[in-house]
């Protein structure tokens, strides 16, 4: 195990557990002040995880011989506090909510990307299994947040919020989560259709005029022994 890598990693791992107790203050102020109520489950959500983080990266600082910096920890909360009183007094603030809500979360995940490379020269694959995890997660984080930003411009501009916002469950990324099934289109599905092109049926359905054309035919109906069936008459 690489000395250097080592205390490179404590130090890295001190920063992550500074930055995820400023995660917790700025995720339930969030919450608080966004001004939508779905909108505040992203937030909500994520500050589950959060906690869980907070300890992940408690547990390897022990792991180490280390513990959290409170010197840290307090700065940061202070941070966190100061941007959460300004943003209840901003105008827009929704927007510079989200903006600053995403900037944080890459800043996390840079820094988790740092510690597992870190790990990884250190020798400590506790370490990398749990950075991944936190890792993904935080991925996961940015994303749902990205996933407000349409919401967020409605809600600074004065509008109703109406644009749907990605599901905060499953765990994992939203892009890939199984797509909800579509509905089955209706008659306006065929509104860009070209006036002179007929609209076809749909494979699945039959239609009385096919019924009908199937009985003048003489044609047996599904199931029925076609040897019974007497030949039409011209």
């Amino acid at each position: 195990m690489s000395d250097k890598a080592q205390r490179q990693l404590v130090k890295c791992l001190t920063d992550a557990h500074a930055m995820e107790k400023q995660a917790l203050l700025l995720l339930s102020r969030g919450a608080d002040i966004v001004g939508d109520e779905e909108v505040a489950r992203v937030y909500r959500a994520h500050r589950l995880q959060t906690q869980e983080h907070e300890r992940y990266v408690a547990e390897r600082l022990q792991a180490h011989g280390a513990s959290p910096s409170k010197v840290k920890d307090l700065a940061q909360q202070a941070g966190a506090l100061g941007i959460g009183a300004a943003l209840q007094v901003a105008p827009g603030t929704a927007m510079r909510l989200a903006r600053a809500a995403f900037a944080f979360e890459s800043l996390e995940i840079a820094t988790y990307e740092l510690i597992v490379r870190l790990a990884k020269r250190a020798g400590d694959a506790e370490t990398v299994a749990i950075a991944e995890r936190i890792l993904e997660q935080e991925e996961a984080a940015a994303e749902l947040l990205a996933g407000t930003f349409d919401r967020t411009v409605e809600l600074t501009l004065g509008e109703p919020g109406r644009s749907p916002l990605p599901g905060v469950t499953p765990l994992g990324k939203p892009s890939e989560r199984k797509p909800q099934p579509t509905e089955h289109p209706g008659p306006q599905a065929h509104t860009d259709v070209p006036s002179d092109e007929p609209v076809s049926q749909p494979p699945d359905i039959t239609s009385p005029a096919d019924a009908e054309r199937e009985r003048d035919l003489g044609l047996p109906e599904p199931g029925y022994p076609t040897d019974t069936v007497e030949p039409s008459s011209g």
